[in-house]
């Protein structure tokens, strides 16, 4: 049985939180030091040996009271809320110390809690030892991360969950993110001194992949860093941005999901041919023997990006569309031109059931749930009760995403953006910081995933030198089994860097596949399983401990036989017929792309687990572990 580290975990995914003040924290199973709460930073914090045992939460009603105090919307267009400070106790330039740990600690049972929890700082957010359900009833999360660490969630940047603002403190890039967090962590160490020489554990998902990187070059270029890092993990990153990497994958994505074009081999062809139009038929060798060429961004083309009330010149594209044939020439469209993965997904929301406009879940091709299940924590965070017994703030209501990403109080999608324009040179200048001081890093993918495709970080990798070579040497293809003891993907690691796939799963990867999520968390982060490790036989041959299946590789095709419909929950499979499946796999095959693996996966896992994701909600966007 693995034991809890003498470190802790910082959880987040694509939240909000402020640097002025310490974190609102949830706390973690094992006995060690633990968080500060910081102006509205949800998050969980690591169990003090020093302080008594929090009492067991007793039963409460099973909704509780919404606070009367709702967020302040701006004054004027274009003015940004004040929320701050969050706690008249606590104001800029507060010394904080270790006599401010009794301050922190929750001794008041949160709602809807019947088992007991170890200590809380601020709060025990779900996502940990807390399973919060749509019903808002709470059970015992058996697969918490806080069995294998000390656990923290902290709700950043600012404005997001409880992390409160004033008027002209709002990120305005991921620059400022890495600031802010780093002063937060200068913070939290003042009041658990023990934290700045535990290791630390830097993971999230999703737009993590952008935050990740700024807060680690940002902690590995201080002089004196407040914690030390030991791991960086990064699931589904967004790390290319939006307008490169995902038009790279398009092709990979209609391999793996023909229904978005109803298994047309002639649309495939245009596609295709579009690809080699553009250069993005990038050939990836083991090692890289030649540099990729840069590729320039893409124009955002689809209506699917504009804000939830789009314009009607936002529409024209999708409805040009709507209006012409489903045959798409082999050329480049006028309209669309580079943007590749716009055309494959209004194609798809115009012409292939059963997807319709505005509504694909780029996270998880599969799951095509309309409208989707509900993540939102809100109605129980913003409770009175909750909010008393986290010490969280009644200057704002939480939210699991920013209303105002980076200043903006319009657009989510034209500010929500990676501001760095080299995401190469800068994943390179990542990669070569961490291993010069020895820290992993750890990069995973779901094969569902459109958005973050595994095809788009199999090039960033294979573009990347590290350890004296360009990318891995040998292409990912070794197995691993998850507790159950079923494959669960793919996974390989050389010199420092560990890629692993997920089969049949798309985003939030602890959501849709708990247990899988659970062991390769448990294996490949906390510890340091070998499996998809070089190695060499007794005669000095190259080999890879756990053997390699050469139909799992990497970048061969999943394609998906299940797709999950429904309202608010699943309420059907639509299975695609195996005729259907293996006539797509001999096309593929002659179409010169490796022979697919066939993934049904997802339909044994079904949709369970909505628990996970709505406490990573709680704290969106990028998680971290000391």
């Amino acid at each position: 049985m693995v034991q809890p580290l003498k470190g802790f975990t910082f959880v987040a995914v694509l939240s909000f939180w402020a640097l002025r003040l310490p974190a609102t924290c949830g706390a973690a199973p094992s006995a060690s030091t633990t968080s500060a709460r910081a102006s509205g930073v949800s998050s969980g914090a690591p169990a003090a040996s020093t302080n008594a045992s929090q009492p067991a939460s007793s039963a409460s009603p099973t909704s509780s009271a919404l606070s009367v105090v709702p967020s302040m919307p701006p004054l004027k267009p274009g003015q940004l809320p004040n929320s701050f400070p969050a706690n008249s106790t606590i104001v800029s330039g507060t010394n904080f110390s270790t006599a401010w740990q009794e301050y922190f600690l929750v001794t008041q049972g949160l709602p809807n809690i019947t088992f007991p929890l170890s200590n809380n700082y601020a709060g025990n957010l779900p996502n940990g030892p807390m399973l919060l359900h749509d019903d808002f009833t709470i059970s015992q999360n058996p697969k918490s991360l806080t069995n294998l660490l000390d656990t923290f969630w902290v709700d950043q940047p600012v404005g997001s969950g409880f992390s409160t603002v004033d008027s002209d403190g709002y990120a305005k890039d991921e620059n400022d993110v890495a600031a802010d967090f780093l002063g937060f962590l200068e913070n939290l160490v003042l009041v658990f001194p023990s934290l700045a020489t535990r290791p630390l554990y830097l993971a999230g998902e999703d737009y993590a992949g952008i935050f990740i990187p700024y807060i680690a070059q940002a902690l590995l270029a201080a002089q004196y860093p407040p914690v030390t890092v030991k791991k960086i993990a990064i699931g589904n990153g967004l790390m290319g941005g939006f307008s490169v990497y995902p038009n790279l994958a398009t092709l990979s994505i209609l391999e793996s999901f023909p229904q978005l074009i109803k298994f047309d081999e002639s649309t495939f062809e245009a596609f295709q041919s579009k690809e080699q139009l553009c250069g993005f038929n990038l050939n990836l060798t083991y090692p890289q023997q030649a540099p990729l060429s840069p590729i320039p961004p893409a124009p955002r083309r689809s209506a699917l990006w504009s804000s939830a009330v789009p314009t009607e010149s936002k529409l024209d594209g999708l409805l040009v569309k709507r209006q012409s044939s489903q045959t798409l020439s082999n050329t480049l469209d006028p309209f669309y031109e580079c943007a590749l993965f716009d055309e494959m997904i209004d194609y798809a929301g115009n012409f292939s059931f059963p997807w319709s406009a505005y509504d694909m879940k780029l996270f998880d091709v599969a799951d095509v749930v309309t409208p989707q299940v509900s993540l939102d924590g809100g109605i129980y965070f913003n409770s009175d009760q909750v909010r008393t017994a986290l010490h969280a703030p009644f200057s704002k209501n939480w939210t699991s995403v920013s209303e105002y990403p980076f200043g903006s109080t319009t657009n989510i999608f034209e500010k929500f953006r990676p501001s760095a324009s080299r995401p190469f040179t800068f994943f390179n200048e990542l990669v070569g910081s961490a291993l010069a001081k020895d820290i992993d890093i750890i990069l995973y993918s779901g094969a569902n995933n459109a958005i973050s495709n595994h095809r788009g970080l199999e090039i960033l990798i294979q573009n990347t030198t590290f350890g004296g070579t360009q990318g891995f040497t040998r292409k990912p293809s070794t197995p691993w089994e998850d507790d159950n003891n079923e494959v669960a993907g793919i996974v390989h690691q050389e010199r420092g860097i560990t890629y692993a796939l997920f089969d049949g799963v798309g985003g939030l990867t602890p959501f849709t596949t708990p247990t899988a999520a659970y062991t390769f968390y448990r294996e490949f982060v906390v510890n340091s399983n070998t499996t998809g490790s070089l190695t060499v036989t007794a005669n000095n041959a190259p080999a890879v401990l756990g053997g390699e299946d050469t139909a799992r590789a990497d970048d061969a095709p999943r394609v998906a036989t299940a797709l999950f419909l429904g309202a608010s929950a699943t309420q059907s499979t639509l299975f695609a017929p195996s005729a259907t499946v293996a006539a797509w796999a001999s096309f593929l095959a002659s179409a010169g792309v490796a022979a697919p693996a066939v993934s049904a996966t997802s339909a044994a896992m079904g949709r369970a687990g909505v628990a996970w994701a709505c406490v990573a909600a709680a704290a969106a966007g990028l998680w971290f572990g000391l």
